[in-house]
């Protein structure tokens, strides 16, 4: 993985998730037709070029590298939002509700990590991913009735704020690990020579 593409990606996404709860206030449902249709082409390109650059990577042996067929889900997913523009349009809530659990579910992965090498804050990254899954899948599956505008703001607000804690907070960890490593080899590099200083010395 990436984690410099990775980051970027989660940073788009909050743009758009902070940029659409406020649009979802101003503009009338029905508008958004030619933006999903828009949208949705966008979708299929970036998909588009994430295949090709597939075929240009040095690295593309590696068994957890799914480069190519996230490619072709997110052509096939600009496709489909571009020829059920009409559809996404009438249910925008329900749908983008169901993409940002997905993104959280893709998000636990980091608190996952974080948990496996007993990282302290672990625990509020597992938060920060958990509430906004739970709170897309509740507007969902629930009627929320006059409150699902508030609910759909909130929720999209929230989990572009996950988003960007996540990566600054993943970032600063891999740094923190990296000093640590140099920190190890420096020190073990002073002790072979203090040993070898010995040694000639005797």
């Amino acid at each position: 993985m990436n984690l410099k593409i990775e980051n970027w990606k989660l940073l788009a996404l909050s743009a758009f998730y902070f940029i659409f709860a406020i649009i979802s206030y101003t503009v009338p449902a029905n508008e958004f037709l030619s933006f999903f249709r828009i949208g949705g082409l966008v979708i299929a390109v970036v998909g588009a070029l994430q295949t090709l650059i597939y075929f240009f990577k040095k690295d593309y042996m590696k068994p957890q590298d799914f480069s190519f067929s996230l490619g072709l889900l997110l052509i096939f997913a600009g496709l489909v939002v571009s020829a059920k523009a009409e559809f996404i349009v009438l249910n925008y809530r329900p749908v983008i509700a169901v993409a940002v659990v997905l993104d959280s579910f893709l998000r636990l992965q980091y608190s996952m990590n974080l948990l496996r090498v007993n990282d302290s804050k672990w625990q509020l990254n597992l938060f920060m991913a958990v509430l906004p899954a739970v709170c897309g899948v509740i507007l969902v599956l629930v009627d929320l009735g006059a409150m699902m505008e508030n609910c759909f703001s909130f929720l999209l607000i929230f989990d572009g704020i996950a988003n960007v804690f996540t990566v600054l907070y993943y970032k600063r960890f891999i740094r923190r690990c990296e000093k640590q490593f140099r920190d190890t080899i420096n020190k073990i590099g002073e002790e072979e020579s203090d040993i070898i200083v010995r040694e000639d010395r005797s």
